[in-house]
Order: C-alpha cells, then structure tokens, then sequence
C-alpha cells in the first residue's frame, strides 16, 4: 500500500494491476510512502476522509499475465511449475488455477494473492475510484491529488515482446478455465467475457 498523509490518499495494489508502475509514480511525485508489505490491503487505520482508490484488470489478461510471469521465465519462485499439472499450458494452468480456489487457505500469502480473484483482494473496501488498468494513465490523470491533466506512467514489469498477445492463448477451454476461476470479476468490473475486442496492448505485466 502506498499512502499520502499531506494528500490524504492510500492506494491499495492489485496483484498483476500496474503495481510497480503506480508505487514509483506515486512515491516519486505524490509525496506518497510505502505502508505495510507491497501487498498490504487492511485499511482499518486509514481515516474516513482519505481517498481510496485500486486498480482493476481484464481477467483474461491478467490470467495471462499470472501465468507467464510465474510459470515461463525460468524461475519456479511461487512454487506454481512444481503444483500445477502441466505449467507450459496456459489453458491448463488456468483449469488448475479454477480448480484450486477452494484450496488456496493452504497456500502462502503470495500464492494466494496471485491466484485469488481480484474481487477477493478488494472484498468490501469502499473505494472512491477502481483505475482500469487498461486505461490507465487517463483514469490515473482524474484522481483529486492530480493537476496535470497528462502524466507519463512508467512501464515496470512489461511482458511486451517476450509473449504472445493475451488473446492468442485464448482457446476456447483456455476462455472457459478463466471464467471459472475468475468469472466474479468480469461481473463486478464490467467486463466482457468475450474476448474479442481485448486490447492489442497491455500496460505492465
């Protein structure tokens, strides 16, 4: 969590939802402070009049982003390659991912934040605004704390040219795993289980 006492606002992540790139701008430029672990969410001691506000993600791109990250940069540090069937299969991965949810209160707390549904993470927090991270910086430039009206996101994390497009890994049981797994969060943030018309680029990882 990133907070701003001069600015009263707390900025609560999302895993694989523009972290890296809104802690630096965040830290850098609205006098924020790193509060609590990278992934800390419990905003009981922030005041009532501060500005609460997270990031949202298209679940099929984000799925995609979990996996590639975890499971096919030759590092097996979540432990996801050594559980999951066959991790070189993004439609597998997301079957198991599906499968695994009523099972994630034996995983660690990274584990479980990567593979629990955004809806999960954000539960019943009253935030004043859910950036889209698709839509980022111009969501980012409508914050109360912002003057500028363009700012200049830095892109931490990118997958670009080390995958393939979100949508060339969505074969039709690839689709169907992802709704299974995060079928509350196209409904809670609008987004539309079809996967046409996903956006040719991506923000971060």
């Amino acid at each position: 969590m990133v907070i701003s006492p001069t600015l009263k606002y707390a900025f609560v992540s999302t895993v694989k939802g523009g972290t890296n790139s809104l802690y630096q701008v965040l830290v850098s430029r609205y006098e924020g402070h790193r509060y609590g672990d990278f992934h800390h969410c419990d905003v009981s001691e922030i005041p009532d009049d501060w500005y609460l506000f997270s990031t949202c993600r298209n679940p099929y791109t984000r799925a995609v982003s979990i996996w590639y990250s975890t499971c096919m940069r030759g590092k097996d540090r979540y432990q996801f390659r050594e559980m999951c069937p066959n991790p070189d299969s993004f439609e597998q991965f997301a079957e198991w991912a599906a499968l695994i949810q009523s099972q994630l209160w034996r995983m660690n707390d990274a584990q479980q934040q990567l593979l629990m549904p955004q809806t999960q993470r954000h539960g019943n927090t009253r935030f004043n605004r859910i950036l889209r991270m698709e839509t980022l910086a111009q969501d980012f430039v409508h914050l109360p704390f912002v003057a500028e009206s363009h700012v200049q996101l830095p892109l931490l994390n990118p997958t670009q040219g080390q995958r393939d497009r979100a949508s060339e890994y969505l074969t039709d049981r690839a689709i169907n795993a992802v709704q299974q797994w995060m079928g509350i969060d196209f409904d809670r943030y609008g987004y539309s289980r079809s996967p046409e018309g996903l956006q040719p680029q991506e923000f971060a990882a």
